[in-house]
């Protein structure tokens, strides 16, 4: 389809608003279409490759639809570094770090940029330690670890880089024994700078580890590292550098033995993920089933902040499947995780899940369950499916939420808009199904009481039980695995579209 009429006089003002209005136009019939959207992209970039409007307009519509393709937002950045001033690339990635803030790589291209076009260096320092908050645990946080450490050498800070190749020891990366060695080959050139080789002390590393027994990890806070590090550095302190230097070792190397052990128990996991990366594309039974079994792992080590960050971490591949976002709002709450649980379901309805019926009813029950009635309401209405057991199904538990808030007339007049939609499309088989329901629903709550005019009584729901609507989030996430493996491993491509 041709977008742009190549004869048209680019200074035009008339033709200039044309093109804006075809290109609008363009962008709103599929909006989820991921390959339109691509191509889409290639042809603007092409046909307009210094029109930074046209390309900000393609890209902030595409990436509101993706935003977790951290290499179109990279692209995204590339032309307005190209094209705009330091402060609009600045803007491209806070907003891309905003939408896609546990990836890797996304963080890795901002600070990259940072580094060229940064003057302070301290902010530069301050934007990596945001990326490694987020990051930091992440396995493969290797890659963003190696440009703070090319960054602090290139300042020369060295007490900036001995804190941070203890970092680096502190959980598994896919790097870690190497980070180990570079550890130690720190410790050893500032031995050799010393001149601790005297008194009979040839190999400091064995002292830090017989004193290894008699010491407690924990007792060494970021207060404490900070002025070992600092003794080290000082060279008028003579012997007490000397013991600085052992305490350095010891933290290392404790740091490493525990890290060490962990990624014995998650390597198993690490080694079978093919895809830690957005795509619409499925993914494999095996690749789902290796993250769930990641996730039963984790959620049983008591580490809150760690199980988190890899929930987020496997919702980059697996963004398109609702049983893992369910799975995550299950876990959060019981943690006490209110916030985090509503943030999830928001980017879930909002984004990634939005068409996936099965995502919105679990969000109604989870907003009701919580006393967010009116959120509850939303979460019904909020997926428009067209007529089918979905829709169905949807009004049979939107009345029951009225029901059971004592809103006898809401829930009645529920199922009558929703049989007179049936009449409008002259749906037979929908509309007998929903005329059984709703003499059923009308019996049980209206003429099953005593006083036909008498509201319906929110506790007395024997007959549909409303354990039915509060008590099936495990249900319904066993439902949507099932749907995942019965659709040709549906992924981000079937849900959205």
């Amino acid at each position: 389809m041709e977008i742009f009429n190549q004869s048209e006089l680019p200074g035009d003002h008339d033709q200039v608003v044309l093109e804006e209005d075809k290109l609008t136009a363009l962008l709103l019939p599929c909006p989820t279409d991921f390959d339109g959207w691509t191509s889409l992209i290639a042809k603007i970039e092409k046909t307009s490759p210094d029109d930074i409007e046209k390309i900000s307009l393609v890209y902030d519509s595409f990436l509101s639809e993706f935003p977790l393709c951290y290499g179109y937002w990279k692209k995204f950045a590339g032309h307005k570094a190209r094209l705009c001033t330091v402060g609009k690339v600045v803007e491209v990635y806070e907003q891309a770090v905003r939408s896609a803030t546990y990836s890797v790589d996304l963080w890795v291209d901002y600070c990259s940029f940072s580094m060229l076009l940064f003057e302070d260096p301290v902010d530069i320092r301050r934007l990596f330690e945001r990326g490694i908050s987020f990051v930091g645990k992440d396995y493969l946080c290797h890659l963003l670890w190696d440009k703070y450490i090319e960054f602090e050498y290139s300042q020369k800070q060295w007490s900036f880089l001995a804190h941070i190749y203890l970092r680096t020891l502190k959980f598994p990366t896919r790097k870690l024994h190497n980070y180990y060695d570079s550890f130690k080959k720190l410790a050893t050139i500032w031995e050799e700078q010393a001149e601790f080789y005297t008194n009979g002390v040839s190999e400091l590393p064995s002292v830090a580890l017989s004193n290894a027994g008699t010491r407690d990890i924990t007792a060494y806070g970021d207060p404490e590292i900070s002025v070992v590090i600092k003794d080290i550095l000082n060279p008028a302190l003579c012997l007490d550098r000397h013991s600085a230097l052992q305490k350095y070792l010891f933290i290392g190397e404790e740091y490493y033995l525990k890290a060490g052990q962990i990624e014995a128990k998650i390597h198993c996991f690490e080694s079978r993920i093919r895809r830690s990366y957005f795509h619409v594309k499925p993914l494999d039974i095996s690749q789902l089933e290796n993250w769930h079994q990641y996730l039963e792992f984790v959620e049983v080590q008591g580490d809150f902040d760690w199980t988190v960050k890899i929930y987020e971490r496997c919702l980059i591949p697996c963004a398109g499947y609702p049983e893992f976002w369910m799975r995550y709002v299950n876990f959060v709450e019981t943690w006490g995780g209110r916030e985090i649980a509503v943030f999830a379901l928001a980017r879930a309805a909002q984004i990634y899940v939005k068409k996936v019926p099965e995502m919105h009813r679990f969000i109604a029950i989870f907003k009701e369950k919580i006393g967010d009635v009116c959120g509850s309401r939303a979460a019904y209405r909020h997926f428009d499916s067209n007529l089918g057991l979905d829709f169905i199904e949807n009004v049979k538990r939107e009345a029951n939420l009225e029901k059971r808030q004592g809103n006898c007339a809401r829930a009645l007049n529920i199922y009558e808009k929703a049989i007179e939609r049936a009449k409008e499309i002259q749906s037979s088989n929908i509309l007998s199904i929903l005329y059984v329901n709703f003499s059923r629903f009308k019996y049980t709550t209206v003429y099953g009481t005593n006083d036909v005019n008498k509201e319906c009584d929110p506790i007395d729901d024997a007959y549909w039980g409303i354990e039915e609507e509060i008590d099936d989030e495990e249900e319904q996430i066993a439902t949507a695995m099932e749907v995942s493996k019965n659709s040709g491993h549906m992924g981000a491509s079937t849900w959205l579209t």
